[in-house]
This record gives C-alpha cells, sequence and structure tokens, in this order.
C-alpha cells in the first residue's frame, strides 16, 4: 500500500476517533482542573485550597489575566501589577507544588509564558524581547490537541485536566461551548465528598442547608431553605434593638454546615457553631469559607455542660425534639435549661412538631400551643414571641416541616 494512502487512512481513522470521543461541552458546566495532571482533588490536597475543585473555570486565573489585559492592555505586565494576578500566583503555587509551572522554575519566567498566552488570544506571534523558556513546547500542549476533561460524579460538571488557555482564549472571544474529551473514570470533589459523608444522611443526594456550587445541581435535593428563617430573626433582631453592636456573639447548636453562622456573621456578629458531625462542620468550611475557629465539633449537651459564659444571641434549630423521646443523655427539660442558660439576650428556637408525618405518634399533641406553653413553663425567658413557620413543607418534604419558630426574649 503506498505510504501516502496509509497516512490518508490514519488520519481518517485518528478524525473519526477524535469525533467519537468528543463532547461539545458549555462553558458554565466547566469547573477547574488541578495543574501538571495532578487531578483538582490531588491539587487541593497540596494546596488546602479545597475550594478550587468546584470554582467555575469562567473564574479561573487564565481568564482572569485575559480579561485584566482586555482592560487595561500592556499595563498588566508591569511588575507591580502582574505579580498581583491570580495567574502569577496560581504559576507559583504550581512550582511549590510540583516544581515547575510548564518549564519555568522560578517566578521571574512566568511573564514569558503569559505574554505567550495573551500573544495567543491577539493570534500574534510573541514578541523577539520575550523568548520563551527553555523547552517551552515539551510542556505546553498542542494547540491541536483535544482538551481533556474528568466527569464529575452526580452532575453535568467536568474538571478541566488539561488545556487550559485554549479553553479560556475560546471564553474571553465568546464561545459558548468547546468541543472537550472526557477522560474517565468519574470523580468526586472535596465538598462532595465531604456532604457524602455526613453521617446521617448516609449517601443520600441531599443538601440539609443551602449551598451554591456548580456541581452540586438538580441531583442534589435541598431538605431547609434557611433563608426564610433567618429573615425573621433579623426583623426581631432589628424590632428589638440586638443588631450589634448591643449584641455581639451568637451561637448555632447544632449547625450543620454553618449556614446561620456565615448569615449572623455578615450581620457583624462574632458567630460560632456547634456539631458533632465532623463531615458537616468540614462542608461548612469548604462551601461557606468559615474559618476552623468558628465552626466547634461537639455533642451539644457535652458542649452546653461544659461550656462558661454566655452568647447573647442562640439558636438551636430541629433538635429538642429528639430529647422528648428519650434517646439522649439527659431529659428535655434539662436541655432546655441549658439553653436557657447559655442565653444572654433571645435564643431562637424550632423543633419537630405533631402534624409532621414522622412524628404524628412520636409527638402527638406537639402542635405550637403547646411548645409555647412549655416554653414559658420550663424557661427563665420574659417573653415567647411566634415569628412564623418555614416554607420547607415541599415536595419531596410536602408531609414534613411548617415548623413554628420561636423567639425566647430576656
Amino acid at each position: 500500500m503506498p505510504k501516502s494512502l496509509t497516512t490518508q487512512i490514519l488520519n481518517i481513522l485518528r478524525q473519526t476517533w477524535r469525533q467519537l470521543h468528543t463532547k461539545r461541552v458549555p462553558f458554565d458546566r466547566l469547573l477547574c482542573g488541578g495543574e501538571d495532571w495532578l487531578s483538582a482533588a490531588q491539587y487541593a490536597d497540596h494546596t488546602g485550597n479545597c475550594r478550587r475543585p468546584s470554582t467555575p473555570f469562567s473564574q479561573s486565573p487564565h481568564v482572569k489575566l485575559l480579561e485584566q489585559y482586555q482592560q487595561i492592555g500592556e499595563e498588566i505586565f508591569r511588575p507591580d501589577v502582574f505579580q498581583k494576578t491570580t495567574y502569577f500566583a496560581n504559576a507559583v503555587e504550581c512550582m511549590d507544588v510540583t516544581g515547575h509551572y510548564f518549564s519555568c522554575t522560578r517566578p521571574e519566567q512566568v511573564e514569558q509564558v503569559a505574554r505567550r498566552f495573551v500573544a495567543r488570544l491577539r493570534n500574534e506571534a510573541p514578541q523577539d524581547s520575550t523568548p520563551l523558556p527553555a523547552a517551552y513546547s515539551a510542556y505546553f500542549s498542542s494547540t491541536s490537541s483535544q482538551v481533556c476533561v474528568r466527569p464529575i460524579q452526580h452532575s453535568n460538571c467536568y474538571q478541566v485536566l488539561d488545556g487550559n488557555h485554549r479553553l479560556a482564549i475560546a471564553y474571553v472571544r465568546g464561545e459558548k461551548t468547546y468541543p472537550v474529551r472526557p477522560v474517565p473514570p468519574a470523580v468526586l470533589t472535596p465538598l462532595q465528598e465531604e456532604l457524602l459523608e455526613v453521617g446521617w444522611l448516609r449517601g443520600q443526594l441531599m443538601l440539609y442547608q443551602p449551598i451554591s456550587s456548580p456541581e452540586l445541581g438538580e441531583k442534589w435535593v435541598v431538605m431547609r431553605r434557611c433563608s426564610d428563617r433567618f429573615e425573621m430573626m433579623q426583623r426581631f433582631l432589628e424590632t428589638h434593638n440586638l443588631m450589634p453592636p448591643n449584641c455581639q456573639t451568637y451561637l448555632d447548636i447544632p449547625c450543620g454546615y454553618g449556614w446561620f453562622v456565615r448569615a449572623f456573621s455578615q450581620l457583624g456578629f462574632d458567630a460560632r457553631g456547634v456539631d458533632v458531625d465532623w463531615a458537616s462542620l468540614q462542608a461548612g468550611k469548604v462551601a461557606y469559607g468559615l474559618a476552623p475557629a468558628q465552626l466547634i465539633r461537639s455533642e451539644a449537651v457535652h458542649f452546653l455542660q461544659s461550656h462558661p459564659g454566655r452568647y447573647d444571641v442562640t439558636s438551636c434549630l430541629g433538635l429538642l425534639h429528639r430529647f422528648l423521646f428519650g434517646e439522649e443523655s439527659v431529659s428535655a427539660e434539662e436541655m432546655l435549661r441549658l439553653l436557657d442558660e447559655i442565653t444572654g439576650s433571645v435564643l431562637f428556637l424550632d423543633m419537630g412538631q405533631g402534624h409532621e408525618a414522622p412524628f404524628r405518634d412520636s409527638l402527638a399533641g406537639w402542635d405550637a400551643d403547646r411548645i409555647e406553653q412549655w416554653l414559658q413553663d420550663k424557661t427563665s425567658f420574659t417573653k415567647i414571641c411566634r415569628l412564623g413557620t418555614d416554607s420547607d413543607s415541599v415536595p419531596p418534604f410536602a408531609d414534613r416541616y411548617g415548623r413554628t419558630l420561636f423567639a425566647c426574649l430576656r
């Protein structure tokens, strides 16, 4: 067979293989990966940045550099500007992890790679005054090679394995999709791993509190919206003049991932949360960016019995009814006394009620009236206020929730 014909056949076979193994994916389904063919999870382990694998590619250092270049042009390469870019920081971090960024082994070489990158955006050859580092082409993928991505489990998203620069150029030029080659196996992001480790959820694709992250799409069911109860709490605090600086400290027990800890922090409170489930707390650190000091791993009764002092504002949501079952270490009245004792100004509380399908027998008769009377009889608070009911009683939880939120005021 003539050599030219053999070459033609091989090219056809390569093209066919590529077509069969290529998928055009929208940019909003692409997430940041690792570097130097390290997976996103591996890179997150090395750097401690567990949020990176959940970051949309549109927010990647590569895209940000090109967008900054479009805004300020060559000013981007002034040393005092360039060295503050996330692209430079990412390259230096990569050198710390792998020993190199492409062929760069020193920070001062990164500008040369960046200039080459910008030249490709402008369809220009790099200037002679900025030669490429040695063996540059050995590290950079060919522009004709396929961009490789890894599927992310329980989602329609992918993490980028190779081809960050090509993807960034296409995105900044306004393209909405890009042809990529998915490379198995499908993986979990660090955030997904923590969420699936939450003990009481037993690996179900459920979010106890809202988390906004691209890989947590339609397959993940949000159990409690939180924002409705938070709005009631905030209005009550504002009405009673209990916002910072009049009240400064806040405790949520149990806190789950820490949604309310973040929300009260944003109001100016020194906010803390306590939960016994370590995976919930780890998920909160990744999802909400909470500091380790804000989240305390402890069983609720042990924490309340051993913790001195008070918090100005406290909340106990979705917990107290479990003590009515007689399966916890103390009685419901004792748990209520401990909450009373640690609260300085106001305690926000909700609990399971008898109208909910799982509790129709075990909590029969425990409606809002009975809970209110119980709080009045068993605590030292001077006023018990009903703030409203949550809006969580919707499919697939239409037969539960709809609980009354109480404010117990000094």
